[in-house]
């Protein structure tokens, strides 16, 4: 996340004067689109008033993005101190959590916990919020003072995740590190993490393959990790990488920095966050990598670009959006009374959380792949 505060409202409108006094005067750069099909991708439902506001359903601006085991979804609303309560299925605002009082910072990021409970991360108090469930319907959230992490030496708490066990991933967004703690929040003497991310925010595990995903948000590159030790495994995806000084190699299919990952079935789900200014048009977009591609892990601006030109989108196979400093992706599975999954996107520079149709997007990779544009 990358925003001013309150004075981020002013700012970024003169950054979109900006845009367009630079384009009419031949000064913008062209538009940069992956080299990867473009899926047409509609949502189905929009949260927030797509203003800087305060009122009862801004979210100014989205951030961070949970789904509840029940489907609700929840976003932070940083500069609001509070995080709303979003019902995707009615399209209805249902409440929030939390205020100033108790979010001294800005909050940017949740975690669902196993016992149905939250954990709410606040990067500028550099401390965790936890919450435990309350009721069922409608979900209801009670703190559980005190703040945990406060006073750990944290230069930026941002990014969290929590796998089947319990164990709870931290991202230091400045320090480029990730901490893991054992279910009571203790520090985890088994994890061994010594890399240092260029920037990082955005975290994923996919436990089938004992990967964590970690976003080197400057690099323009999602970093793999071993899921038990925490050690480098040598490998990147979005950009070419030297194995033995983990330095990127080559450009980036993102066009500017890494943000959310998520993964649901077998796909990775990148937020490239791109830059609208005077001197450059690159509108974000959500890339989509396929987990089970023999390729995942050569996916950096060239090779895509090779393969697209030979009729084949493998390892990155689509992409879809357009929006403004996009950050957090958050995907839910469906259950028994919504089967059907969703995807969430924070399309941060508009105050809006979008929410898409899983099978819809994976219906246009299927016409991408029926269309010879991918194996």
């Amino acid at each position: 996340m990358r925003y001013l505060g309150t004075k981020r409202a002013v700012c970024f409108g003169i950054v979109q004067l900006f845009l367009i006094l630079g384009i009419s005067a031949g000064f913008a750069e062209e538009e940069y689109k992956p080299p990867a099909p473009e899926l047409q991708i509609r949502p189905f439902c929009k949260f927030g008033t797509g203003k800087a506001d305060a009122s009862l359903s801004a979210i100014n601006p989205p951030d961070g993005l949970a789904f509840t085991e029940e489907g609700s979804l929840l976003a932070t609303d940083a500069l609001n101190h509070r995080v709303q309560i979003l019902d995707p299925y009615s399209g209805k605002h249902v409440g929030s959590i939390g205020d100033a009082s108790l979010f001294t910072g800005e909050v940017v990021d949740i975690v669902v916990l196993p016992d149905k409970g939250l954990l709410i991360s606040d990067e500028k108090a550099n401390q965790v919020y936890r919450f435990k469930r309350a009721t069922v319907s409608p979900a209801t959230f009670q703190p559980m003072p005190p703040p945990l992490l406060s006073g750990e030496g944290f230069e930026k708490l941002c990014g969290m995740a929590c796998d089947s066990k319990g164990r709870v991933y931290v991202v230091d967004g400045i320090a480029g590190q990730v901490r893991r703690y054992l279910p009571g929040f203790k520090p985890d003497s088994s994890w061994k993490f010594q890399f240092i991310l260029n920037k990082a925010e955005g975290i994923a595990i996919d436990e089938s393959r004992r990967t964590l995903f970690l976003s080197s948000d400057w690099d323009g590159m999602i970093q793999a990790f071993d899921l038990e030790t925490g050690k480098w495994m040598g490998r990147a995806i979005g950009r070419g990488v030297d194995i033995l000084t983990a330095k990127p190699r080559g450009q980036s299919v993102f066009s500017m920095s890494v943000e959310g990952l998520a993964i649901i079935d077998n796909y990775l789900l990148a937020v490239d966050e791109g830059e609208i200014s005077a001197l450059k048009n690159y509108p974000g977009h959500i890339l989509i990598f396929d987990l089970g591609s023999p390729v995942l892990y050569e996916t950096d601006r060239a090779m895509c670009q090779k393969r697209m030109a030979n009729g084949i989108a493998d390892g990155l196979v689509g992409w879809f959006g357009s929006y403004v400093s996009p950050d957090a992706v958050a995907v839910f599975p469906g259950n028994a009374k919504h089967p059907e999954p969703l995807v969430a996107v924070a399309n941060q520079g508009s105050y809006e959380v979008l929410v898409y149709k899983w099978e819809e997007i994976k219906s246009e990779i299927t016409k991408a792949h029926k269309k010879g544009m991918a194996p």
